[in-house]
């Protein structure tokens, strides 16, 4: 009984062959040729799609370069704060105060000696900063690098110290 149980599911009545065969056979629909025209049409319909779709991904890439290069100007305006902060709170300190007093403005404590020591090769009245309409204002700098080190000095590095004029004695005075 157990083998023809399987006989009759495995095996296909000749009936049901035939008319599988005698069925008329699903045929795909013939494709009609396009014309030209229609050619056209369909290429016009994608560029517009793709000129549609493209205006808006344009803006979409532009906004998101934007975003991106003002996040970083945040973050550096944000570590440009964060530098001030500890300025500030650096300049609440008294000992950092009073070094920056000593070093800035020659400030000196009470009991201290300030020297200041002369470079005898200076003038006196040699100016600290030079005047607006001094001559080579507009020269290059490796122009003046080149100058500095092709020409010699005008005057000695050592120069021999005028002589020392020693005061002329004064008269005694006749004691009364």
């Amino acid at each position: 009984m157990a083998n023809s149980r399987i006989s009759r599911r495995t095996t296909v009545p000749v009936a049901s062959r035939e008319r599988a065969e005698k069925r008329p056979k699903k045929r795909l629909p013939q494709v009609r040729n396009i014309s030209l025209g229609g050619v056209a049409i369909i290429v016009g319909a994608v560029l517009l799609v793709l000129v549609a779709i493209a205006v808006p991904l344009r803006n979409y890439y532009e906004g998101r370069t934007e975003i991106a290069r003002l996040t970083e100007s945040i973050a550096a305006k944000e570590a440009e704060k964060e530098r001030l902060l500890a300025d500030i709170a650096r300049y609440q300190d008294e000992d950092f105060i009073r070094q920056e007093a000593r070093r800035r403005l020659g400030v000196v404590d009470e009991g201290e000696v300030a020297w200041r020591i002369l470079d005898p090769r200076m003038s006196a009245n040699g100016a600290v900063t030079t005047p607006h309409d001094a001559t080579g204002a507009d020269v290059a700098w490796y122009e003046v690098l080149w100058d500095s080190v092709a020409e010699p000095p005008l005057e000695p590095l050592n120069p021999t110290p005028p002589p020392v004029e020693e005061p002329l004695e004064e008269p005694a005075t006749p004691a009364e």
